[in-house]
């Protein structure tokens, strides 16, 4: 029987939530039946994982371009041109993108060079109310243009269907983005009297992590015994060290950078924090749930979906240091309410975001 010849574009190699979401899918197709491709950035990074070293381990067909970058640029049209050469050379069945940069080129090379599906996963947009006016009618005008290249959108959550309203109903599928839970491990019992917080996410504009560094220079104020990790690095990074050695925060929050060991960090602390502006889904809420993290988080886009108030987590408005102060220090004063809502977030990440369904879903949508 002839394999499907399926293709993955994404841009970054690194590990992050949408290029895990591309390797499960991969890693979890039979591979008698798919010939499974995936094109991205080099990884000049020099980490020990990358979405490339993984990718190839499981035997994925790999190609990196050095012009398929983040930022825009005239790079861009060199890395249309060479994924269309591409995609016309190796004939592929699908072509399946993720995010907006590889939605855009992937979706308009692939259609063009006479690929018979083109699947696209919403992971986030670039038309919200956060962006300058000017650039959300672009990129609102270049989410339509690439939508009528596509024979199938996803989205990884409801939030999202009132925002693509341009997109015909029957074309849409919201299908979650789901965890792989044997990776991941069970929350440590520590003796201390510490109460340990972790922030996991890009330092970027979209997780505004900065106002994170400011919720906790005010709990620590108060509590002396509070300590804060943060995981990630990013275009903040460096404002964020500046930060914390102006008020004196050094003994009181970890800037660690990237970690490949997420989990087992995860498993050290006691709750689960993230101050993002704008948030499609958020991997890392269910993996802390899952661990039996309690999350204080903003109540925007997706996160609602992931993160139930009051029950699994806390949900505070965007922009507000103040307020995510206090929803931390409400878990602090009561452990009795921090540890239900961990246990509420395990049962319930459990029954909505396993690695299974997510996979049948796709398989579904790859298959009709």
């Amino acid at each position: 029987m002839k394999k499907i010849k399926l293709l993955h574009i994404q841009v970054l190699p690194i590990l992050a939530g949408a290029q895990r979401i591309s390797l499960n899918i991969l890693r979890n197709l039979d591979k008698d039946k798919y010939d499974k491709w995936l094109i991205c950035a080099p990884d000049n990074t020099g980490r020990d994982k990358s979405l490339i070293t993984e990718a190839e381990k499981i035997g994925i067909k790999v190609i990196t371009l050095n012009c398929l970058k983040r930022e825009i640029g005239f790079h861009d049209i060199r890395a249309f041109i060479k994924i269309y050469k591409i995609c016309k050379q190796e004939k592929f069945d699908i072509v399946h993108t993720q995010s907006s940069k590889p939605g855009i080129l992937g979706r308009l090379a692939s259609k063009i060079s006479g690929c018979k599906k083109t699947i696209h996963t919403v992971q986030g947009h670039s038309f919200h109310k956060y962006e300058k006016p000017w650039n959300r009618i672009f990129f609102l005008i270049l989410e339509i243009i690439t939508g009528l290249f596509s024979d199938k959108i996803v989205l990884v959550n409801h939030y999202y269907k009132k925002d693509f309203w341009f997109i015909p109903s029957k074309k849409i599928s919201v299908i979650y983005n789901a965890v792989d839970f044997t990776k991941l491990k069970e929350k440590h019992e520590r003796k201390d009297d510490l109460i340990k917080l972790i922030f996991v996410g890009r330092l970027d504009k979209a997780k505004s992590p900065v106002d994170f560094l400011k919720a906790i220079n005010i709990v620590v104020k108060k509590y002396d015994n509070v300590r804060a990790t943060i995981v990630g690095d990013g275009e903040y990074y460096s404002e964020m060290k500046r930060f914390i050695l102006e008020h004196n925060m050094e003994n009181v929050i970890s800037l660690l950078g990237w970690r490949s060991d997420v989990p087992a960090l995860l498993a050290e602390h006691d709750i689960f924090c993230l101050t993002s502006i704008y948030e499609a889904f958020g991997l890392v809420f269910c993996e802390a749930g899952y661990t039996g993290l309690p999350s204080v988080a903003t109540n925007v886009e997706g996160i609602p979906e992931v993160v139930v108030n009051n029950k699994t987590g806390i949900l505070v408005p965007p922009k507000q240091p103040v307020l995510f102060a206090e929803a931390i220090i409400k878990l602090i004063k009561n452990r009795r309410l921090a540890s239900d809502m961990g246990k509420s977030a395990k049962i319930y990440v459990s029954k909505n975001f396993g690695l299974s369904n997510m996979i049948e879903r796709y398989k579904e949508l790859y298959e009709l």
